[in-house]
């Protein structure tokens, strides 16, 4: 029987109600934090209020909310505060996330256990995460302690341009670790790029197309790109809302009435993807984690003539589908 693996374990998804494909309650700390302090998001209660938002502006389409937090492993996962969070806000449900990010937040990279390490082995350790739980270090060692919290996606990443050896070797292994617990794979492209690449390198290594979402790809804001992931049978996701100094709205709001019309929209996730403090209410910023189900499906709907039956697929349908696995492993 399908499910989906959440923080406090698995459920049914039609129990998911709004889902942010892509977004960052808790953050700890490691590479990412050094590069940019910013995507510090130590504060349980910001983090609260932030999730608290979100659910509330959920309520005009379904009574619960769902938040997927991306942070992979060795990025400063702070599953046990996470927790704690979620245990906070009514009606909220969080998926945590395994797998890694692009190489260069790994400062340490060329010392780095994935060096190390063969891609069985690596993929053994994401398995662990998903399958046992997730260790409360964060796989920054040496030790490992696991938490009875498992992960419930697994991310992939890639550098502007290109998939970088390093990349590749996390790619293997993070398809070993979907193809053997049935998890899907929720990725991150720098700056629009690579979306195809990603999703063609995931397929030729075994990945089923309908276990793939290829994140950020709004940032590439050309249809015919969207296109051939979709047609591929995976999925787009479509973040970074309000993200003005990137795109502004109307793209997004371009490439959902085109990919609608192409018969693509039941392969759309909707994310914010605000990972820093600056893009989060809590923190002072006009949007946050909200901003899909306050602004955005609403400005849809009301404003660009969008049905609303297609919104709600968007916003809950479409989640539902690509976030439930049959557990394989474990």
């Amino acid at each position: 029987m399908s499910i989906v693996r959440t923080i406090h374990g698995d459920v049914d998804a039609s129990t998911l109600g709004v889902v942010n494909a892509h977004d960052h309650l808790i953050r700890v700390g490691a590479g990412e934090v050094y590069i940019d302090p910013d995507h510090l998001l130590i504060d349980e209660d910001k983090a609260v209020e932030e999730a608290a938002s979100f659910v509330a502006a959920s309520k005009r389409f379904a009574a619960s909310g769902t938040i997927v937090d991306m942070c992979p492993a060795s990025s400063g996962r702070g599953v046990l505060k996470l927790r704690d969070v979620v245990d906070r806000v009514p009606d909220l449900q969080v998926i945590q996330a395994t797998g890694f990010h692009q190489q260069k937040v790994y400062l340490e990279w060329r010392q780095s256990w994935v060096n190390q390490y063969t891609v069985t082995e690596i993929a053994d350790l994401l398995i662990a995460d998903i399958v046992e739980g997730v260790d409360a270090n964060d796989y920054m060692g040496p030790l490992v302690k696991r938490t009875d919290i498992k992960a419930g996606c697994i991310k992939w990443a890639t550098a502007y341009g290109r998939i970088t050896d390093w990349e590749v070797k996390t790619g293997q292994a993070v398809a070993i670790a979907s193809k053997e617990t049935g998890a899907p794979i929720n990725t991150h492209v720098t700056a629009g790029t690579c979306g195809p690449e990603q999703a063609r390198f995931l397929v030729e290594h075994g990945v089923a197309p309908e276990k793939i979402a290829i994140g950020h790809i709004q940032r590439n804001w050309d249809p015919w790109v969207h296109e051939q992931i979709t047609s591929l049978g995976a999925y787009v996701e479509l973040d970074g809302t309000n993200r003005i100094k990137y795109v502004p709205d109307n793209a997004r709001v371009n490439l959902i009435k085109t990919l609608g019309d192409k018969g693509y929209g039941k392969q759309i996730l909707l994310g914010t993807d605000s990972g820093k403090a600056s893009y989060q209410k809590a923190y002072g910023s006009v949007s946050g984690i909200d901003y899909d189900p306050a602004v955005f499906c609403p400005r849809l709907i009301d404003d660009e003539g969008v049905d609303p039956a297609y919104v709600q697929d968007l916003l809950v349908n479409n989640a539902a589908t690509f976030f439930a696995f049959e557990p394989l492993a474990g």
